[in-house]
């Protein structure tokens, strides 16, 4: 089992530059996050996939923002779009076991699409609790306000994306829901007792627990840790996602980029590995940040392994195909 550096890093274009090859030949990131600015077009995308597979490894692991509605990093004519996860949630509220296999349904599909463009993983599901203060940067990104409805949803999503061959990964550990500010722009501080969130923020991720992978929230829990936002939260790592929520899977950072993260993304990465979590994520594809990041990370930190149960995952074939799900989808849609 080899073992590459604990960063997952985003790329400028649609194609790789000679400095970015130099990074991936000498640092050998864990993993590749993309974009819309690196989706033009299928051919591109495929082309792209596999030269990073090409110059990295096989298995490289090569994530997308693919959750449907508004975050939806393939906007191309000749792609599938994707409902938001808020319309499923609807559906399960509405009939349970339909709702439920119409988003089954709905995630063949999306791995089936992104397996055809070289793409391995996607983060989702979203499994955050919008409270009624919410920022809106969650909004029609979750599945529902009931807890147990986003618990099963999550469920759903997982096993069926995991078992067509894309992993998952589940966000934003342990619950962006009550967050009154948008992460992206400043750092949101959630006032709420702990026994409150663990009753229904935390759940769904307590529901979900086996999954492989999850994504940290960029939020300050004041009562369970007055000083730090989860990423960089030994309290919150340790006594809630590994022990409360038992989640025993890597766990990645958010965007370091983002204006939560109240410190340059150099610190933040050591910051945040040493608070516990597993991988970074560093998604703006400035070369000049990644290599310094990078080479911090070297110089401190051994490299972490890609587990052979997400190797296990890659290697699934779809079990059906997009157009026999597709059918299936708008059959049953048509009797909701």
């Amino acid at each position: 089992m080899n073992s590459y550096l604990p960063i997952i890093c985003g790329i400028s274009g649609t194609e790789l530059s000679k400095e970015e090859i130099k990074f991936f030949e000498y640092y050998k990131p864990w993993g590749v996050i993309l974009f819309e600015r690196n989706c033009s077009d299928i051919h591109t995308i495929k082309k792209l996939t596999a030269h990073l597979k090409e110059i990295n490894h096989i298995n490289l692991p090569i994530l997308i923002d693919q959750e449907g509605g508004r975050v939806s990093r393939l906007n191309l004519d000749n792609i599938k779009k994707f409902k938001t996860s808020d319309f499923f949630g609807k559906l399960i509220e509405q009939d349970f076991d339909l709702g439920l296999r119409l988003l089954e349904l709905n995630s063949i599909m999306m791995a089936s699409t992104l397996k055809q463009l070289g793409i391995n993983s996607n983060t989702i599901p979203v499994l955050d609790l919008p409270a009624n203060e919410e920022s809106g940067i969650i909004g029609d990104r979750a599945y529902s306000t009931d807890e147990n409805i986003v618990s099963a949803a999550g469920k759903v999503v997982i096993k069926a994306l995991t078992s067509n061959g894309v992993a998952s990964i589940m966000k934003h550990i342990p619950g962006h829901g009550k967050a009154k500010v948008d992460s992206h722009l400043e750092m949101p501080i959630v006032d709420a007792e702990e026994k409150l969130l663990e009753k229904y923020d935390f759940k769904p991720f307590t529901e979900n627990a086996e999954a492989q992978l999850a994504m940290t929230a960029h939020i300050k829990f004041n009562k369970i840790d007055s000083n730090n936002i989860v990423t960089f939260s030994k309290i919150i790592i340790n006594k809630i996602i590994r022990q409360h929520i038992k989640f025993k899977g890597l766990l990645m950072t958010d965007d370091l980029s983002m204006k939560a993260v109240n410190c340059e993304p150099v610190d933040a990465a050591i910051k945040s590995l040493k608070a516990g979590c597993d991988l970074v994520l560093h998604c703006n594809g400035n070369i000049n940040e990644m290599n310094m990041i990078a080479k911090r990370i070297k110089e401190e930190f051994k490299p972490i392994a890609i587990p052979d149960t997400i190797y296990d995952i890659y290697n699934r074939p779809v079990s059906m195909r997009t157009d026999e799900a597709g059918s299936e989808f708008e059959y049953l849609l048509s009797q909701a």
